[in-house]
């Protein structure tokens, strides 16, 4: 069998993203992206079955770099600002990782383009962030105890923002960043 060279993937894993971003998903081939990697098609269909094999592996890639892991805050912080912190870091990701939010946001438009298991598994919520959520419900700290409509006034708005910067080739300042999370906590806390 042969072994992973991870530097094969990694520029297989690239060239999808700036494929995707370039042309779409539906336009993405296995073809292409060999090709763009600079490695041959046998090659790219070592580490991937398929485009819905190639496009789970790369959503679930992409979900661990820009949601999942993040650093629970201090508790001895107030929930505001745990919150606060974690909502931190979602920018941070995102804006140190413009392709991926971009591929992240196509594949949650389109998630007929993973492969069925996937299919109802993208979430912009993490297990950081729900901690913080259910320590503010029980405590009867949030204007709803609704997730999705805290995800909506919070995590999803932050992603838009700074793809509509990136689709006009612009970014999203520390400035911005700071008012975005203090509306953000003005919208869910008491």
């Amino acid at each position: 069998m042969r072994q992973r060279d991870e530097n094969k993937i990694t520029a297989l894993s690239n060239a999808a993203l700036d494929l995707v971003a370039e042309q779409g998903i539906v336009n993405l081939s296995i073809n292409k992206m060999a090709k763009r990697a600079g490695v041959s098609v046998a090659t790219a269909y070592v580490y991937y079955d398929n485009k819905a094999d190639l496009l789970g592996k790369l959503f679930q890639q992409v979900q661990n770099l820009l949601i999942n892991d993040m650093i629970m805050p201090d508790e001895g912080l107030s929930l505001e600002e745990q919150f606060a912190q974690v909502l931190q870091q979602y920018a941070d990701r995102f804006r140190n990782n413009v392709r991926e939010v971009e591929f992240l946001a196509a594949m949650l438009a389109n998630p007929q383009f993973l492969p069925a298991e996937l299919q109802n598994s993208g979430s912009l919520l993490n297990s950081e962030l729900l901690s913080i959520i259910t320590q503010a419900y029980r405590q009867n700290k949030l204007v709803t105890g609704s997730v999705d409509l805290i995800v909506a006034q919070t995590i999803q708005p932050m992603q838009w923002l700074l793809q509509s910067r990136i689709q006009n080739q612009l970014t999203v300042s520390d400035e911005e960043v700071a008012d975005f999370i203090m509306m953000a906590k003005r919208a869910i806390f008491k």
